[in-house]
């Protein structure tokens, strides 16, 4: 009886620590300001959204000026943006998840989207952004 035991008590402490483990994304982040060498390509915690946000699945995000001069410390005058940051400001991808807020798109849906530096950009895997950010994407498109 004790090995049958030992076994149960190992499945379920597996089972709980697959469960109490955050969802990482892949993303390109920054930890200080600089050149392109400041550039990391690293595992972050997945974000959730919250009740007024959208997740996105990112398949394309756009690379901009301002996302250089963001990434070598031109706007850090005040220093309250904190790192890690993830740039990029421009998205297309599908709603991977909404808040219970969200009104007009649902899990699935083709957008694009502009992605407020205040929740990391759209350099990774996913992105959060609001219902006001977001436009639907036509098929012609």
């Amino acid at each position: 009886m004790f090995p049958a035991a030992a076994v149960a008590a190992g499945i379920l402490q597996t089972v709980l620590f697959a469960q109490s483990v955050t969802p990482t994304m892949k993303a390109v982040v920054i930890h200080e300001y600089g050149g392109l060498e400041v550039l990391k390509y690293e595992d972050v915690p997945r974000p959730e959204p919250k009740d007024d946000q959208l997740l996105i699945r990112v398949i394309a995000a756009g690379v901009n000026p301002v996302d250089g001069m963001i990434r070598s410390g031109l706007f850090a005058k005040d220093g309250s943006r904190p790192f890690p940051m993830i740039l990029g400001g421009d998205i297309a991808g599908l709603v991977e998840k909404v808040g219970s807020k969200i009104t007009n798109f649902k899990a699935g849906d083709p957008v694009f989207a502009y992605v407020s530096l205040d929740n990391n950009g759209g350099y990774a895997q996913y992105a959060l952004t609001t219902e006001r950010e977001t436009a639907s994407k036509q098929s012609s498109v």
